[in-house]
This record gives C-alpha cells, sequence and structure tokens, in this order.
C-alpha cells in the first residue's frame, strides 16, 4: 500500500510538472488520473523480482555511456566519410528471462544506441533481435548485447539471472576465442 501511495504521489507530481502550475485543479486533476492509472495498470510492486544495488547501477549508467559515445562516433564518422561501410543485419541474441521489465531495459539500452535497434522481443524463450548497422561479426554483436544483459541483471536481477548471464557470456567468450584469428 505504501509502495502504491508513493507511485500515486509521484505521478500526480508528474502531471502537475507536465501542465507547468500548481494550482488546485492541477492537483486534484492529477489524483484522479492517478488514481484511475494504477486502478486500471495495477503495478505489481510486491513481486517485483531482484534487488537494487547503487554500485551496479553506477556501473551500468557508465557502461552504457560509454557505449553510447562509441556508437555514436562509429555513425558520424560514416555520415562524414564518403565511403559506405554499412553492412546490416538481424541477429537473434538470447537473453535470461530474469523479468519482464529487465528485458525490457535491456531492449530500450539498445534502441538507444545509435546503430542498434531492437526489432522484435520473443518470448519462450526469450530472444531480442537486434538490427545492426554495422554487421560484422555475429558473436560479437551477441557479446555486447550479453554484457549490456549482464550489467542491467548486475544492478536489478536476482543472483540467479546474473549467474545464468555469466554462463552465456562464458561460453560466448569461449566461441570467440576458438575462432581462428581472434583472440580473447
Amino acid at each position: 500500500m505504501k509502495a502504491r501511495l508513493l507511485v500515486g504521489a509521484w505521478l500526480v507530481v508528474v502531471w502537475v510538472a507536465l501542465w507547468g502550475d500548481v494550482s488546485a485543479a492541477n492537483v486534484v486533476s492529477g489524483v484522479v488520473v492517478s488514481a484511475v492509472l494504477l486502478t486500471f495498470f495495477p503495478l505489481g510492486l510486491a513481486t517485483r523480482p531482484g534487488r537494487f544495488r547503487p554500485l551496479w547501477v553506477l556501473r551500468l549508467l557508465g557502461y552504457f555511456s560509454w557505449k553510447l559515445v562509441e556508437a555514436n562516433a562509429v555513425v558520424a564518422w560514416e555520415v562524414v566519410t564518403p565511403r559506405n561501410r554499412i553492412n546490416e543485419g538481424i541477429v537473434a541474441v538470447p537473453v535470461t528471462g530474469a523479468s519482464d521489465v529487465l528485458v525490457s531495459v535491456v531492449a530500450n539500452a539498445i534502441s538507444l544506441t545509435p546503430g542498434t535497434l531492437t526489432i522484435e522481443v520473443a518470448t519462450d524463450p526469450n530472444v531480442l533481435y537486434v538490427h545492426v548497422l554495422h554487421l560484422h561479426d555475429i558473436d560479437a554483436v551477441r557479446r555486447d548485447v550479453t554484457r549490456l544483459e549482464r550489467s542491467v541483471l548486475r544492478a536489478f536481477g536476482t543472483e540467479e539471472a546474473v549467474a545464468e548471464v555469466e554462463l552465456r557470456l562464458a561460453a560466448l567468450d569461449d566461441t570467440g576465442a576458438s575462432q581462428p584469428g581472434r583472440t580473447p
């Protein structure tokens, strides 16, 4: 109940901020909109799996920021150079079914990065289909997405989900190292 009240209060604050005017009418209408939203779209906060780990959240933000800068540089280079090096493709990447919310975080983080776009999220088993603008190595794309997933799970997931993604990442790293001409 306390969590619902906090979410409801936050929705009222957002509502008033969107209107840009703190008035009785805006606050009352914000309470009504918040009550309707929480009634018809219950959040299920009590059954949320995983934990919030602040240090891992900071590492996730740092990792994502670096990947964002790196992807922007690659796309910017593509724009300013006359040669077309686009080699696009779609890669299927299995993901841990920790929760729909965490899979959505991973999918949206991929879509926020220039040069990549999540085009579908399949369930049973959970698979992300990622469109890549500069596809040169399918295993490298899978490793990058799995590393992002690992960062998200370390920040918000369960210990079991983190262990599962670590095993998958180790298998991907072993596959990449065993190919000729590749170094681990």
